[in-house]
């Protein structure tokens, strides 16, 4: 039960985070993906079903508030969270690289899923700008971000696991 409650928390403190204070954010068209980041720490970190659940949550909340196919972000990241929950064995607390490098996947993999579907089915051709003008600042800067908020969801991550220990014995 705790950790569906730190999980919703942590869903609704980073879209509020993503809708709201980052878009304030001067001289930057990008907005990093704050989602894709908890959505990959948390298959990452708990598994499959947890990274499923954050992922579909995620991805409702962006359906919602987005006027685009309805839907579709819940099964994109629901779809990430379980391909992110897949190497919850090679987990290592204080190693950066591997979630860094699935942060980055995951956020390529959701900007390339949205141009396909949302853009390349409207016959938007230029691939060639998109990337280069919105995915590849998105996934920069997320990464920056991420490098930031990681270290905060591992120390949420190892409370949980502590108390949850805890409690058992």
């Amino acid at each position: 039960m705790k950790r569906f409650i730190i999980d919703l928390l942590l869903i609704i403190l980073f879209f509020i985070l993503q809708a709201t204070v980052f878009p304030m954010i001067k001289n930057t068209r990008i907005i990093p993906n704050l989602l894709i980041i908890l959505v990959s720490c948390s298959g990452f970190m708990q598994g499959e079903r947890e990274g499923m659940f954050v992922g579909f949550a995620c991805g409702f909340l962006l359906d919602i508030c987005s006027f685009e196919i309805f839907g579709f972000n819940s099964i994109l990241y629901m779809f990430i969270g379980y391909l992110n929950g897949l190497l919850h064995n090679f987990f290592y607390l204080r190693d950066l690289k591997i979630p860094a490098i699935m942060i980055v996947s995951s956020d390529l993999v959701c900007c390339l899923f949205t141009y396909f579907f949302l853009f390349l089915m409207r016959s938007r051709f230029n691939f060639g700008y998109y990337f280069t003008y919105i995915i590849l600042p998105e996934v920069v800067f997320t990464l920056l971000i991420a490098v930031i908020f990681y270290p905060l969801l591992w120390i949420i991550e190892a409370y949980v696991f502590k108390k949850k220990n805890a409690e058992s014995s």
